[in-house]
């Protein structure tokens, strides 16, 4: 599985595999969905339930890997998300106006702060009074944090 993650992946992947699985085995669905969702994936109940079920009812951190490898392909989250916002747009011209924008991203799920936001928004050249391609937006907040090390 190396050849799918980069090393300071696995080290993460790692280092939240054994936090949760102390026995160094996942053995149930709690500790499954907790440490893939600790790694930023969202999978479903019925994902997760084949992962484990596919792996016997145990995993190694070999399987894990395996897992995550194969959930990484299955899960596109930029396409989901520019999928939402297609759905949400009545207009249908590409653009959500900024300030509807700022509401979603302060009030919907864990809730960015409004200097998040702010700072979200000036990666982006988003003013505060116009509207965003979210198509852009999208890509701009879903690329990788740039790696300094």
């Amino acid at each position: 599985m190396a050849r799918y993650f980069k090393e300071q992946d696995i080290d993460e992947f790692r280092e939240c595999f054994y936090l949760f699985a102390r026995s160094g085995q996942i053995t149930s669905l709690d500790e499954l969905t907790v440490v893939m969702r600790s790694l930023g994936m969202s999978p479903t109940i019925q994902e997760l339930t084949g992962y484990l079920k596919g792996k016997g009812g145990k995993m190694s951190f070999a399987d894990f890997l395996e897992v995550m490898h194969i959930h990484s392909r299955a899960e596109n989250l930029p396409h989901e998300v520019v999928n939402a916002f297609k759905a949400a747009d009545n207009d249908k011209n590409g653009t959500v106006p900024a300030k509807q924008l700022r509401t979603l991203l302060q009030n919907w799920g864990e809730g960015l702060s409004a200097r998040e936001v702010d700072n979200i928004f000036r990666e982006a050249n988003v003013s505060n009074n116009g509207s965003v391609r979210y198509e852009d937006f999208v890509k701009i907040a879903c690329a990788p944090v740039p790696d300094y090390y």
